[in-house]
């Protein structure tokens, strides 16, 4: 597929972070490309620009793409653009995480130094029912990310896991204008019993399996897709995701 053909019908929306009256149902519009109505009350788009998203396809194939390029402005402290998707779950919980990911032919990784590039990311938030929230809330690099390279002159990605990202998996290869289909189930806890499972395209058998603690705090972390990347990093890049299913896993706890 080529770079022009997934650019085509690209539909520009949005205001700039989707915060004047009537933007929710701009945003909305955007994510229903990927969700089904029942993620809709949990997603948030987190882009600075409307030059940060777009709908590309037609009809049924339409998708969404995520856009970074240099000069961008920032969005919660950083270079990103990025789908939101604060799934509730309790501690103790297992939850199915599957999308559709695509990398256009011509895509530009930041190789030879592969500075930071997450592509997925599970992060830790304030404890609502304990009353906090994000002023004072300590900086922490989610426990559980996926995240954007290049060997051997081959697009890929890493699996790190853990509070202290111990354990790391892969790489994973990307062929640039391929649909792949990724899935990662968790479950999740603060303790030993902690687990993640990754799989790719072939979803009978994980192709990495990480064990161990995996919540910074007893409260849901929340699942964020696209483009988050270091600050210095001068590529213009764009992202295609589809099919966001996330879905708890039934008789585990």
């Amino acid at each position: 597929m080529s770079r022009h053909l997934l650019l085509t019908l690209i539909v520009a929306l949005a205001a700039p972070v989707f915060a004047e009256p009537g933007a929710r149902e701009k945003e909305l519009t955007y994510l229903r490309t990927i969700l089904s109505e029942d993620l809709l009350p949990y997603a948030n788009l987190e882009v600075p620009a409307a030059e940060n998203v777009a709908i590309a396809g037609a009809g049924a194939d339409q998708h969404l793409g995520l856009h970074i390029f240099p000069g961008q402005k920032k969005r919660n402290g950083g270079i990103r653009a990025e789908v939101s998707v604060d799934f509730p779950f309790t501690a103790g919980e297992t939850v199915r995480y599957e999308w559709k990911l695509m990398v256009p032919p011509g895509f530009k990784t930041d190789a030879p130094r592969n500075r930071w590039w997450i592509i997925a990311q599970w992060h830790d938030q304030p404890d609502k029912n304990r009353g906090e929230t994000w002023s004072g809330f300590p900086s922490r690099s989610p426990p559980v990310l996926l995240g954007l390279g290049e060997v051997g002159g081959r697009i890929g990605f890493g699996f790190e896991y853990g509070i202290d990202h111990a354990q790391k998996k892969g790489p994973f290869f990307l062929e640039p204008g391929k649909w792949h289909t990724l899935a990662m189930v968790v479950r999740w806890s603060q303790q030993a019993d902690g687990r993640a499972a990754l799989y790719l395209d072939e979803m009978a058998k994980p192709v990495a399996v990480a064990e161990g603690a995996n919540m910074h705090n007893g409260y849901q972390h929340f699942l964020k897709l696209g483009m988050y990347r270091h600050l210095e990093i001068q590529t213009d890049n764009w992202i295609y995701l589809d099919a966001v299913r996330i879905t708890r896993e039934a008789g585990h706890r």
